[in-house]
């Protein structure tokens, strides 16, 4: 199934919540639900980001197989506040408004120091506002350590 349509945009959407979906590894999957931005060949190919102009909450908890948000880069320029928890394998963050206050990143210390970035003036730590709780949940290494 699959909803997003080519041609159409995530022009309304405001909030992205996800919590406790341990085998998640795509915001793309979900149950029944295989896809909600697909990348076609000419996709893979071009260098597009997708726009989302009222996106302005993302909460994301212990998701540990979450590697991206979106199939490509994406925008969210009205973004003002990111939770994140529990998912290591993430590493970008949306592309955020060049004129907007810095949204604010609720996130362990350890993930945020592992982030990568552009560079460019939209896609830079200094565009966002870490945040750290002094009760951070730090990443246990993978393994096990029965005998």
């Amino acid at each position: 199934m699959s909803v997003w349509k080519r041609g159409t945009t995530f022009s309304s959407l405001e909030t992205i919540e996800i919590v406790y979906c341990s085998d998640l590894r795509e915001i793309v999957y979900c149950g029944d639900l295989r896809e909600i931005v697909p990348l076609g060949p000419e996709d893979q190919q071009q260098d597009i980001i997708l726009e989302f102009p009222k996106l302005r909450r993302i909460h994301l908890h212990e998701l540990p197989t979450l590697h991206c948000i979106c199939g490509r880069r994406m925008s969210a320029p009205q973004l003002e506040t990111i939770k994140i928890r529990g998912c290591w394998s993430l590493r970008r963050l949306p592309v955020v408004g060049r004129h907007t206050k810095p949204p604010k990143v609720d996130c362990e210390k350890e993930w945020w120091d592992s982030l990568e970035w552009d560079r460019v003036e939209t896609h830079q730590p200094s565009r966002y506002e870490p945040r750290h709780s002094m009760y951070y949940k730090a990443q246990l290494p993978g393994g096990t350590v029965l005998r």
